[in-house]
């Protein structure tokens, strides 16, 4: 049953058997919850199996289609362009900025490729009781409704992070074991200079400061400055996309020197200057 909330965000709920869901390329944004059944998605052309208590997200323009294999329960929770501008230009709701970039973390993180972006056992029975309580909430329009799918929302994005944080990392005993974490540390802490510098990123993961960079260009084909630089730019491109952030706004936020050092960087690495693209 469909049930709107504030303005910028809507939840969905399907209770089927058939459900050939094919993702329209417009404005919104879906965090999709299985709470039971089994199908699977595909995601550009790839086939991820899903089951129940997964959860996935996604994005205007990705080629995605949902099919099930039984009878299913399965909620969307669709962000229409108004949340992601709200929480980019810092007004209170529904979002904070800090909201914003984590779910920039989580739309970048490699978990988005994988069956669900739940994966530490704990987690799984919060991410349902959360659910509950926003369908309710959605459904009765009761006193203080707003407020509370917002800080349910909000629990369930620092939960999502956190499992992609936690869920793979492994205590260093050699340079192979950190991989995944290196590039996850740096998603996270992309807008705190002073945790992506090298000395702070050697003392991180056990490695000398002299063999870091060397590890980790041998590890991803890129020097650590290249990949955070395009990291950067791939961040610039959410905000010149969904928000109405100026250049100087997004140049600022991301730690460039000024707005001619970004588009310098952006060109450079894009191969065509900085556009809004509305």
């Amino acid at each position: 049953m469909p049930g709107n909330i504030f303005q910028p965000l809507e939840i969905v709920t399907y209770d089927t058997e058939v459900l050939n869901c094919t993702f329209q390329a417009d404005n919104y944004w879906e965090l999709v919850f299985v709470e039971n059944g089994s199908g699977y998605r595909m995601l550009n052309g790839e086939q991820i199996p899903f089951h129940t208590g997964d959860l996935f997200m996604h994005i205007p323009g990705g080629k995605n289609n949902i099919s099930l294999e039984e009878h299913s329960r399965i909620h969307f929770i669709k962000f229409r362009q108004l949340l992601l501008e709200a929480a980019a230009t810092r007004n209170v709701l529904p979002f904070s900025s800090g909201q914003f970039r984590t779910l920039e973390f989580i739309l970048y993180s490699e978990q988005q490729h994988k069956q669900s972006l739940i994966q530490l056992n704990s987690d799984k029975v919060s991410v349902l009781a959360l659910f509950n309580v926003l369908v309710a909430e959605a459904s009765h329009r009761r006193s203080y409704a707003d407020s509370n799918i917002t800080l349910c929302l909000l629990a369930l994005f620092n939960m999502v992070a956190r499992n992609i944080l936690e869920a793979s990392y492994v205590q260093a005993v050699h340079p192979e074991a950190i991989t995944h974490d290196v590039l996850h540390y740096i998603n996270y802490h992309i807008y705190d200079p002073a945790k992506l510098a090298i000395e702070h990123l050697a003392e991180e993961f056990h490695i000398t400061p002299g063999n870091f960079n060397t590890y980790f260009t041998r590890q991803y084909g890129v020097s650590l400055e290249q990949y955070i630089l395009t990291y950067k730019v791939k961040l610039a491109d959410t905000r010149l996309s969904y928000t109405r952030m100026t250049l100087a706004d997004i140049a600022a936020e991301l730690h460039f020197t000024d707005v001619n050092d970004f588009s310098r960087i952006y060109q450079h690495i894009k191969g065509a200057p900085p556009v809004k693209h509305k």
